[in-house]
């Protein structure tokens, strides 16, 4: 199950960068569901979710290209395509440089 959710990270958090901090989204990949928030924490965006229906947890934090977190209680580091980026971080930021 470990390396199906990084594969799907890998793909599919990638894939849609410009989604609002908090709207959750589901998405299935190889047959397998997944429900995921994206947050801000500092510099960094927050994945964190479920599997559906198995409710195994994970949470991976992106910086830049890296994501590093939990998936299901084991610990997973691993490189992205291209880093994520928030609607939330990009809209505050263009609000403060106003």
């Amino acid at each position: 199950m470990t390396k199906l959710l990084i594969a799907a990270a890998a793909t599919a958090f990638v894939a849609a960068p410009a989604l609002a901090a908090g709207d959750e989204t589901v998405f299935t990949r190889d047959g397998q569901t997944y429900a995921y928030t994206l947050s801000a924490e500092g510099d960094a965006t927050v994945i964190a979710g479920r599997t559906v229906p198995q409710n195994d947890p994970f949470r991976l934090v992106v910086r830049g290209r890296t994501a590093e977190g939990d998936i299901d209680g084991r610990r997973v580091s691993f490189r992205i395509a291209k880093p994520l980026t928030l609607a939330a971080r990009t809209q505050t930021a263009s609000v403060d440089a106003n």
